[in-house]
């Protein structure tokens, strides 16, 4: 199949740090990934929410091998190849869904190879997020937010931030704190039920408070758009990860072709969610 290159995706993903492509997913895989998602929350404890309160959720695909669908979607994959990721390696996901009336996600970047220098100096993602959302997203229900261009260049929020997903953050303990704030910069990114964000894991991102009766999910795949060309010790980090074996070989075998595979003996990278004084 012809891949029709969309440059204009793919020059604002390096120069804001995301991109949107429209009706991604079909009715059908759309609804399959609505009950698999529904059918994990809903037997959540009410501890999980407590835990999660500003994030909402935070359940691992790998909890479900059903997920494998939407790892391997057709289209997805495609619109991937359509920006130049040509050989994308699929890492992990989660369902990340806010309750109704519940509050803003706190400002975030996702990045984890800030030891290594690759991390500064290309306008190129190591590693995408590929959002779904599986109702109709805006402001109102909270849709996603995010600061274009904080992916290549330090913003203030930088310095304000602990490390993400720490459990003070989860819980809100300080609503207060600007990390979960309005931010002048930000623009939002509402979209429609299927549609697909791809977004560089170092952008900073959050979510507005899910102010409607119903809940909002978001399901969040981590992929290596160009994994081939990473650094040995980012390849290494990532392969250590063999969450991708919980599932069995029939399962696997759809996305064989999208699991990393690293065969060489580099150290791996230390683990760091905090740009160094070289992010300016």
């Amino acid at each position: 199949m012809t891949i029709a290159p969309q440059i204009d995706k793919r020059e604002q993903l390096l120069r804001d740090g995301y991109c949107l492509f429209e009706g991604i997913l079909d009715n059908i895989l759309l609804q399959q990934t609505r009950q698999i998602s529904d059918a994990l929350l809903d037997v959540l404890p009410t501890e999980h929410f407590d835990k999660q309160k500003s994030t909402g959720s935070m359940v691992s695909v790998f909890d479900d091998p059903t997920f494998a669908s939407l790892v391997a979607c057709p289209a997805a994959i495609h619109a991937l190849h359509s920006i130049g990721f040509e050989d994308p390696k699929w890492w992990s996901g989660f369902v990340i869904s806010k309750p109704p009336h519940s509050p803003p996600l706190f400002w975030h970047q996702d990045w984890w190879g800030w030891n290594h220098p690759i991390s500064y100096n290309t306008p190129i993602p190591q590693q995408v997020f590929l959002m779904y959302y599986l109702v109709d997203t805006e402001r109102y229900n909270g849709c996603l937010r995010l600061i274009p261009g904080s992916h290549m260049k330090r913003h203030r929020l930088h310095d304000a931030l602990p490390d993400a997903h720490t459990d003070d953050l989860r819980k809100m303990e300080n609503p207060n704190s600007p990390i979960y704030q309005d931010i002048h910069e930000a623009v939002d990114v509402p979209v429609k039920a299927g549609d697909l964000v791809v977004g560089d894991s170092r952008l900073l991102h959050s979510a507005h408070g899910n102010k409607s009766d119903q809940r909002r999910t978001v399901i969040t795949l981590w992929y290596m758009p160009e994994f081939d060309l990473l650094p040995d010790p980012l390849r290494a980090r990532i392969c250590d990860d063999k969450r991708h074996d919980e599932w069995t070989a029939e399962v696997r075998n759809p996305i064989i072709d999208l699991i990393p595979n690293y065969c060489g003996d580099a150290k791996a990278v230390e683990w760091n969610r905090t740009p160094g004084p070289e992010f300016k």
